[in-house]
């Protein structure tokens, strides 16, 4: 399965140790040429030594522990950030995600520390088992099924909370600051993953927003979405894509599709091969005024969209220059249920341009300004006990921000602004949340189009 994402997929890993026979001393089928190379030998004997000769007897788990330890470091060492593993039990996830559905609570949760642990709730939707039971947003899920999780991975967190159909969770959440804990049977239901969220904007624009394309209902979603904000009124079209870092090729392609009626989309190019992916064919969801948002998290699959509206219908694209991700991943299935994508191909505009580490430049610049820059500083060498001040100056001088530090003993000093403000989903699936006073990117997209 093609696949178009920037992100660096949990832990790094690749097949090839799968085949190691760990009973014995030899290695399962090696390629051709690697039977009698020394490299290959080694790792099949270090392997074999910490089975046999290890202080400690290791277990079946331990093993594969050691087995899937080898194997991200085989893949650290190509220095490629999107080639990528997921063990068995973040494979299932992922692949519910795909698909689009699932059997869980109907919450969206995000990390609740910085090293990707806890989980924090951050979207209840409405009339969902959750919304029912009243989990609220700003819980800390801090317990499941009895088990403490607060110090998990969020996947593995994920993965306790989904389940079989008409099971019951249990969750214990903190609220508010408090130690207590709150206790919460909920039932588990069909949850199904919208992708893509619409509203109206004054003189009548109509705004879609695509989340990710890993999903693949996405183009499905889309139609309906337009085709809904066509019934009321919607005359020129905001596509937004920010913040969405890509997902499946061929879906990427589709959405490209739904508003091109000639061209081909999408060029690869694997091992000095050149062949158009997919085109456009004749029918289309919109033929009006539109304009595609983009920003920096804008990659992949986001990129091949805004690239090909901009060289074959001279869409505007507005908003910062793109990510900059033109390579993409196919995914092969592993023998232990996990799974790992490595990089086979790059991708090429319509005009046949490279966009990897480059991004797409908008046709009109806009800074993305929905969140506030972040401010963070730290020194040495300044008065003991006493305090610093910083001040933040724009590019003509005026000051902006004034911020205070106090200094310890030894003349140290720091200060960070409190972290940023996750994007807010509304609590109706499918139902865009925009801010047009803070958000000047659509405030621009919107000048355009009238």
């Amino acid at each position: 399965m093609p696949v178009m994402t920037r992100s660096r997929a949990l832990i790094a890993a690749l097949a090839v140790v799968a085949a190691l026979a760990i009973g014995g001393t030899q290695a399962g089928a090696p390629e051709e040429g690697l039977s009698n190379d020394p490299y290959w030998n080694s790792l099949v004997r270090v392997l074999n030594l910490l089975r046999t000769q290890y202080l400690k007897k290791l277990s079946l788990e331990e093993i594969h522990k050691v087995i899937e330890g080898g194997i991200a470091g085989m893949l650290a060492a190509l220095d490629e950030p999107y080639n990528g593993y997921s063990p068995p039990r973040y494979t299932q996830i992922q692949n519910q995600d795909v698909h689009g559905e699932f059997y869980g609570i109907g919450v969206v949760i995000q990390a609740a520390n910085p090293d990707n642990t806890g989980a924090e709730v951050i979207t209840v939707f409405r009339g969902g088992p959750a919304y029912r039971a009243g989990i609220k947003p700003g819980d800390l899920i801090v317990e499941v099924d009895g088990e403490d999780v607060s110090r998990l991975p969020l996947y593995d967190i994920v993965s306790r909370i989904r389940g079989p159909k008409g099971t019951v969770v249990r969750i214990g959440v903190r609220r508010n600051g408090s130690r207590a804990i709150l206790r919460f049977e909920i039932p588990r239901e069909k949850i199904e993953i919208v992708s893509v969220s619409k509203t109206m904007l004054p003189g009548k624009v109509g705004y879609v927003a695509i989340e990710t394309f890993m999903n693949i209902k996405v183009t499905d979603q889309l139609k309906q979405a337009v085709s809904e904000l066509k019934k009321q009124g919607a005359e020129k079209l905001v596509l937004d894509l920010r913040d969405n870092s890509g997902g499946l090729l061929d879906q990427g392609c589709r959405v490209a599709d739904a508003f091109l009626d000639h061209g081909t989309i999408v060029y690869t190019r694997s091992r000095g091969v050149t062949r158009p992916h997919c085109d456009a064919d004749r029918e289309t969801i919109w033929d009006g005024p539109m304009v595609v948002l983009v920003n920096h998290g804008s990659a992949s699959a986001s990129e091949i969209i805004a690239g090909a509206l901009k060289d074959l219908r001279q869409v505007k694209v507005i908003g910062e220059k793109t990510f900059g991700k033109g390579v993409g991943q196919t995914s092969f299935q592993l023998p232990n249920g996990g799974e790992v994508v490595i990089v086979t191909f790059e991708w090429l505009t319509p005009n046949r341009r490279s966009i990897h580490r480059e991004g797409i430049t908008p046709d009109i610049p806009v800074k993305d300004t929905r969140f506030p820059d972040l401010l963070a500083f730290e020194g040495i060498g300044a008065p003991a006990g006493g305090t610093v001040e910083l001040v933040v100056k724009d590019k003509d001088g005026r000051v902006v921000k004034r911020v205070e530090a106090k200094v310890d003993e030894e003349g140290r000093y720091h200060y960070s602004d409190q972290a940023p403000p996750v994007l807010r989903y509304s609590e109706v699936q499918g139902e865009a949340l925009v801010d047009l006073e803070k958000d000047a990117i659509l405030r621009r997209a919107l000048e355009e189009l009238r």
